[in-house]
């Protein structure tokens, strides 16, 4: 693996050579397109060749996301270290790492800083949707292709473009895994509580549309602010109202905090939760035993036999020296997929790369798969499941997984949305 220093030239360059993107600000507009600079050593105008291919990992390692941030950037290291060392690729990646702070203007910085002094015409990672919706809109501007960990429909729906990804379990995943385990448990009043920003918007819109027709009301809604510290008043009034489930598609600090003060408050006795991120080995480890006794959507689990899920967790455990996560995993296949899309053109050029990436199918650690054609989606399975803790003086808490919805369950039709 090779970590570029972020102040260094986007590729070797000569008093004949210049970067394209470098010369286009200089120049000023699409009239310097054709006076494109270096010479790739495949004959390819532009710095497209096929012996490196450098990527910008953004993730958000301070700011409300942090604790996400850090496993999904670990996955994406191990997902370098695999391409640099395996057969599978004719080609090495160089990686530049940055931290996203968890704020949308500073997403959309890191991303500027890693094309224009680096030269990365990949980018991937982000984990808060607002910030990746900047970085994708950045990335379709510059041409350069960014596989995203942001759960927003928005980023496959009405603000996609055809240079973003998304290997992300997506909202309306997510939602149906909530859907089907409270249909499936016939309860009938329900509660939404999530924070006010582009992934919890989204996230109620989905729940919504996953229940409508079902003999389900939703009783109520709060959407504070996110980094919210108190969140008791919140808590008192799901618990005075005559719900009996909470949906919380929630993650980073917010929901750390929401399910410990919830825990305190003894809200897990009148009212049953079920989550979106609460699975996560990460969030389950910052709240401990706090988590027993809620439901959540599975997304990931180390433990399971999908896939090429127990190759994965060998490379990550003996790197990391833990067990990967669901954020572990979003942050690896977004740099393999990518990987594989680069092998299949057989260059750089990210214009070559994106058509070559959707619809091609890849084995995956959830199995195989492939981003759709029509909004750059993976098709990925959810697990609705129990936290438990399990016996003796463990802290701790395991899976217990109660049933597998399938891809092509969890996945909607393409509206249309996304004109690519």
């Amino acid at each position: 693996m090779s970590l570029r220093d972020t102040q260094s030239g986007g590729c070797d360059q000569s008093s004949e050579s210049i970067n394209r993107r470098r010369l286009l600000q200089v120049a000023g507009g699409a009239g310097a397109i054709g006076f494109a600079g270096c010479i790739s050593e495949s004959g390819e105008s532009g710095e497209y060749g096929f012996d490196t291919a450098t990527f910008g990992i953004l993730s958000p390692i301070s700011g409300a996301f942090s604790p996400q941030g850090t496993p999904q950037r670990q996955g994406a290291e191990t997902a370098v270290k695999h391409v640099n060392e395996s057969d599978e690729f004719d080609f090495e990646i160089d990686a530049v790492y940055e931290d996203t702070e968890t704020d949308p203007s500073t997403g959309r910085r890191r991303a500027q800083r890693v094309v224009e002094n680096n030269g990365a015409n990949f980018i991937a990672g982000a984990v808060n949707s607002s910030v990746g919706l900047a970085i994708s809109e950045y990335a379709a501007s510059q041409g350069v292709i960014y596989t995203s960990g942001g759960a927003s429909m928005d980023l496959t729906e009405k603000d996609c473009n055809e240079y973003t990804f998304r290997n992300e379990t997506n909202t309306a995943q997510q939602a149906s895994g909530i859907s089907e385990w409270i249909i499936g448990e016939g309860y009938e009043r329900v509660w939404i509580h999530t924070a006010d920003y582009a992934y919890g918007n989204s996230a109620i819109e989905e729940i919504e549309r996953s229940l409508e027709g079902e003999d389900v009301e939703i009783v109520g809604q709060t959407t504070p602010a996110l980094d919210t510290d108190d969140f008791g008043p919140y808590i008192s009034q799901i618990s005075d109202s005559d719900a009996e489930v909470l949906a919380i598609p929630l993650t980073g600090g917010d929901l750390i905090d929401f399910l410990t003060q919830a825990d305190s408050a003894g809200l897990k006795d009148g009212i049953k939760i079920i989550g979106t991120a609460n699975f996560a080995r990460v969030v389950r480890g910052a709240v401990g035993p706090a988590a027993a006794g809620t439901y959540s959507a599975a997304l990931y689990d180390a433990g399971l036999e999908t896939g090429n899920n127990q190759e994965f967790v060998e490379r990550y455990e003996n790197m990391h020296g833990e067990l990967p996560d669901s954020f572990s995993r979003v942050g690896y296949e977004a740099v393999r997929m990518t990987a594989h899309g680069i092998q299949e053109a057989e260059t750089t050029n990210p214009d070559k790369v994106k058509d070559a990436l959707a619809g091609l199918e890849i084995e995956t650690v959830l199995g195989t798969t492939s981003f759709r054609e029509c909004d750059h989606q993976s098709k990925n399975p959810v697990w609705p499941s129990e936290i438990v803790l399990p016996d003796g003086d463990a802290k701790m808490t395991e899976l217990n997984t109660l049933s597998e919805i399938a891809p092509e369950n969890t996945t909607p039709e393409c509206s249309g949305n996304c004109e690519m």
